[in-house]
């Protein structure tokens, strides 16, 4: 069964030494193909294959748009006892859920062990796992059509109130409202617009690979 993997484009604009980096560990130490684009890339895909990704947008477009099986990066990680994690000393960080992934428990409980794992202390939001409504700004700007196009269930079916535009001021305020309630300064995400999100609103946002990865 070969596993394809979709680097993520935002993810590689984001952070591009954590990128390469992973690519490299992904094709050297298991075997995966690198992929480029998840957009046209996803047509090539069949039912013997399995599409990972790092990002949440990705998987969505490959399981409603391709017979592929599916599995998250962090699925893969922590299905391997013997990847190095570093040892973030039992540090408090708040773990920011997304709502591109509201309904994956495996990858919400693949984030969790692995930041266990690195002796990080979790605190969870009451707004966590599938009761989760935040993907940062993103979700105040307009849908790309193409999401929509490809993944429908998950970014119109079951996208009610989300993708209106707001204006930059706006946004601000929302995230900068969403932080106020985070309590550490640390926060941990999954997904790019969760940490730029973060970002904004004025707390310190780490991608979760960034921290695997020693980026921190």
């Amino acid at each position: 069964m070969p596993y394809i993997y979709y680097p993520s484009c935002k993810f590689t604009a984001f952070s591009p030494e954590s990128s390469a980096e992973i690519s490299k560990i992904l094709e050297e130490r298991y075997g995966f193909t690198i992929a480029g684009c998840c957009r046209p890339g996803h047509k090539k895909l069949t039912a013997a294959d399995t599409a990972v990704t790092v990002c949440n947008t990705c998987a969505a477009i490959c399981s409603e748009d391709s017979p592929a099986a599916g599995i998250s990066l962090w699925e893969i990680l922590d299905q391997d006892d013997c990847f190095p994690l570093p040892d973030c000393g039992g540090e408090e960080m708040t773990l920011q859920d997304c709502w591109r992934a509201y309904d994956r428990p495996k990858l919400q409980d693949a984030v969790r062990s692995l930041l266990r794992k690195m002796n990080v202390t979790i605190i969870e939001q009451e707004e966590n796992r599938e009761k989760t409504r935040f993907c940062g700004a993103s979700l105040y700007m307009p849908l790309v059509e193409e999401n929509g196009l490809y993944a429908p269930h998950r970014f119109i079916e079951n996208a009610q109130g989300f993708f209106i535009p707001h204006t930059k001021e706006e946004q601000q305020t929302l995230m900068e409202e969403h932080c106020a309630k985070i309590h550490t300064d640390k926060v941990v995400c999954y997904c790019v617009p969760c940490t730029k999100g973060i970002r904004m609103g004025g707390k310190q946002g780490i991608h979760l690979l960034d921290l695997i990865l020693g980026r921190k």
